[in-house]
């Protein structure tokens, strides 16, 4: 299920330990080189696997220490946002991906053009469906269908999403690509217009 196995492993330092990051005696620096951004106060350890065009921002924590988290293109994790997941249960956030501030994602899959509202929490083994928003401040504690709009302790499908709606949230994760550009030093587009 991992769709970044047939890319080559790119070559990484040896583990070396230091006081403010002892855990890099035992795992391997990920390769962040193909993000868009990473935010220097975020914390990326362990098997984490990065697409072209992925922003991670400030506040994050993205913790592969026992089980591997893989990450789609253009996908953006907002501040404070954690990743983990338990053995056994891969976390994956397909393409153009949007995960909300202090959002928590742990041990699920996230389909393509999703957005995770701002504070929601997706627990172990859930799939949110392809085009799907899961709404602030939810507990999603059962798989989610494609394109539907889920809201509430624990989420319940408030209603579908719309093409134009699914659509936007493809759009939306583009822009945050800009964005994360612009805060890398490496744009000017801003992506939202003001």
């Amino acid at each position: 299920m991992n769709q970044f196995q047939d890319l080559p492993q790119h070559s990484r330092p040896e583990p070396a330990s230091t006081p403010d990051f002892p855990y890099l005696a035992y795992w391997q620096p990920p390769d962040l080189s193909r993000a868009a951004f990473v935010a220097p106060n975020a914390v990326v350890m362990g098997q984490v696997e990065v697409a072209c065009g992925v922003s991670i921002w400030y506040g994050v924590t993205i913790r592969g220490d026992v089980e591997r988290i893989v990450i789609g293109q253009s996908t953006n994790v907002q501040d404070g946002a954690v990743l983990h997941g338990d053995p056994g249960q891969v976390t994956v956030l397909d393409d153009y991906v949007t995960v909300g501030h202090r959002a928590v994602i742990h041990s699920a899959h996230i389909q393509s053009g999703s957005l995770i509202g701002i504070g929601a929490i997706v627990l172990n083994g859930i799939t949110v469906g392809e085009g799907s928003i899961v709404g602030a401040g939810a507990v999603v504690t059962k798989d989610v269908p494609a394109r539907s709009l889920v809201v509430g302790t624990p989420a319940k499908v408030l209603r579908p999403v719309s093409e134009a709606e699914a659509a936007d949230l493809v759009e939306h994760a583009r822009k945050y690509e800009k964005l994360a550009l612009v805060h890398a030093g490496k744009g000017t587009d801003l992506g939202f217009k003001r």
